[in-house]
């Protein structure tokens, strides 16, 4: 467990989340496909619940990268760590603002689906419902990308250390 740093529990029930979707997306799709290939006949909502579930599998980790600021980076030159501070800060504000922009939209497509009473074709999941979920998870995203511009913004590192900062918090810290 990430002990110490904020947000460390929030993103221990992320990632076990996200682990338990994986799960039963790849179960999902296992019986799927036997089905279609054993017995002619696949799972009729299959597709649906694995498109469903990729969602809630690509919000629930979103907030992880972000918070750990472990998505992906490309150096073309090597600049100086001023620079680099800089550079890091910039993709926190851009990051949380792109996501900003996305839970407004994924709420207000929330709003609609909720007036025009909308639901999935098989499963009958209320759209509203998945695209409120959706906008909470941007949301929450947002606020990982303003935990890690802070720090950032302090000049911690993954070890801990001071200096530029590539990810503000490590992967796993051993717990003693």
């Amino acid at each position: 467990m990430l002990r110490g740093y904020p947000g460390a529990r929030l993103v221990s029930v992320l990632e076990a989340i996200a682990a338990i979707v994986l799960l039963i997306i790849m179960v999902v799709v296992l019986v799927d496909v036997a089905g279609r290939n054993l017995l002619n006949q696949p799972l009729p909502w299959g597709t649906e619940l694995a498109e469903l579930l990729l969602a809630v599998l690509i919000f629930s980790l979103y907030p992880v990268l972000a918070w750990r600021g472990n998505h992906i980076t490309v150096d073309l030159f090597t600049v100086r760590p001023t620079l680099q501070k800089i550079q890091r800060g910039l993709s926190n504000v851009l990051g949380a603002g792109l996501f900003a922009v996305i839970a407004y939209c994924m709420a207000r497509q929330g709003l609609r689906a909720a007036d025009f009473g909308e639901s999935s074709p098989l499963l009958h999941v209320p759209t509203d419902w998945v695209m409120w979920g959706l906008s909470i998870m941007a949301g929450v995203t947002v606020a990982a990308f303003i935990v890690h511009l802070r720090s950032v913004l302090k000049g911690h590192t993954r070890d801990g250390s001071e200096g530029a900062a590539h990810a503000a918090f490590p992967a796993r810290a051993v717990e003693e």
